[in-house]
């Protein structure tokens, strides 16, 4: 059977700043041995567990792993990732996809749940409600944008927005 690359990620709920990626190719290649993952942010910079950089940079992932989990993330980000499959020291298949990670917002707004709980006048100030749609929207935003576009910068501006709400939570919420 012909190998068809492809892979997948998810956040950690435990660690959101954990990403593991999983290897959902089918069929076969025997001769595959190894994986380049590079990781590539809405500035153009490239992404990896030591951080961001200029210069292409990437993670080796071991042919015989079907998953990696590498600490990457501080925040919500969106990044164009690709992987390439390895025979030797040549490149055999590339894929690329544009995904996002938004557990950090969905964090953050289960929070603003959570303080709406434990303190229920805190809705009762007149931008409360406004800035917390704001919010919500922007995590649609962002997830949309990735979806239907493969978008990274339109949904990592969006997951800015937020990043500046949170940060600066005591004067929206």
């Amino acid at each position: 059977m012909s190998f068809t690359p492809n892979f997948s990620s998810a956040e950690s709920l435990a660690t959101p700043a954990n990403v593991t990626f999983t290897d959902t190719s089918t069929g076969t290649d025997g001769g595959l041995t190894s994986r380049r993952l590079y990781i590539v942010l809405s500035t153009g910079k490239y992404l990896t567990t030591s951080g961001e950089s200029t210069a292409a940079a990437y993670e080796t992932w071991a042919i015989g792993d079907a998953t990696i989990t590498l600490a990457l993330l501080n925040r919500s980000t969106a990044a164009s990732v690709t992987v390439q499959w390895l025979t030797g020291t040549s490149v055999t298949y590339t894929k690329t996809i544009a995904m996002g990670w938004d557990l950090y917002d969905y964090l953050f707004a289960f929070e603003l749940l959570q303080s709406q709980t434990a303190t229920p006048t805190i809705v009762s100030d007149t931008n409360y409600y406004s800035n917390f749609f704001m919010y919500l929207t922007n995590i649609f935003n962002a997830e949309n944008a990735i979806t239907v576009a493969s978008d990274t910068f339109s949904s990592q501006s969006s997951l800015n927005k937020n990043y500046n709400l949170s940060t600066n939570s005591t004067k929206y919420f």
